[in-house]
């Protein structure tokens, strides 16, 4: 079982952050329907993900063209940011714990109420504050490795996988760049031990 565990945690690409998650018991596995349901939101939720992330590159000052351009971002940055309030307020305030997040799975600190290994639950994660909606997929409780809790996502599909793979690769590679910035902390992040 540790063998397994260690694989999920080190041999993806994953990073770290302290984002709200939700779990609740899976009685039964879900069906063909809802999984599909899950699958297109998911997608959805990361599509607008990725958007949200785009950072603005900046063009050289000075052009009425480039100036105008940015007025409009920063005009959208404000309709994003309300749109966000309005979602987070619908949403209430969940609380937070670390989360290390890979294509494979995710994992967390171990907390009294924490779920026992070979269970299935249902994990919701909000991965940014203006999301229409949390990422939602069951998993497989694997156990509980350096004192983190591994589950391993269940039926995972190739789209999905890759979109979470995508999200994970951008925002690593920010908070490395955070990291070697001066006065930079971004979030840890874990890598392949290959």
């Amino acid at each position: 079982m540790d063998t397994v565990m260690e694989g999920l945690l080190d041999q993806w690409l994953g990073y770290r952050d302290c984002l709200p998650l939700t779990l609740e018991p899976l009685v039964e596995p879900p069906g063909t329907a809802q999984l599909a349901h899950w699958h297109e939101q998911n997608l959805r939720t990361l599509h607008v993900i990725a958007i949200l992330d785009e950072r603005h590159q900046r063009g050289e000052p000075g052009g009425a063209i480039e100036s105008e351009i940015e007025r409009l971002h920063q005009k959208l940055d404000v309709v994003l940011e309300l749109l966000g309030a309005v979602v987070r307020a619908r949403r209430g305030d969940l609380p937070t714990r670390p989360v290390r997040l890979s294509r494979e799975g995710l994992s967390w600190p171990v907390a009294p109420d924490s779920p026992a290994p070979g269970t299935q639950w249902l994990a919701s994660l909000d991965l940014h504050g203006s999301a229409p909606a949390p990422l939602c997929w069951p998993v497989q409780i694997l156990g509980v490795h350096e004192g983190e809790v591994c589950a391993r996502f269940v039926a995972m599909t190739d789209a999905l996988g890759a979109a979470i793979e995508r999200l994970v690769f951008t925002r690593h590679r920010r908070s490395v760049a955070g990291a070697r910035s001066p006065g930079g902390g971004g979030a840890v992040s874990g890598v392949s031990r290959q």
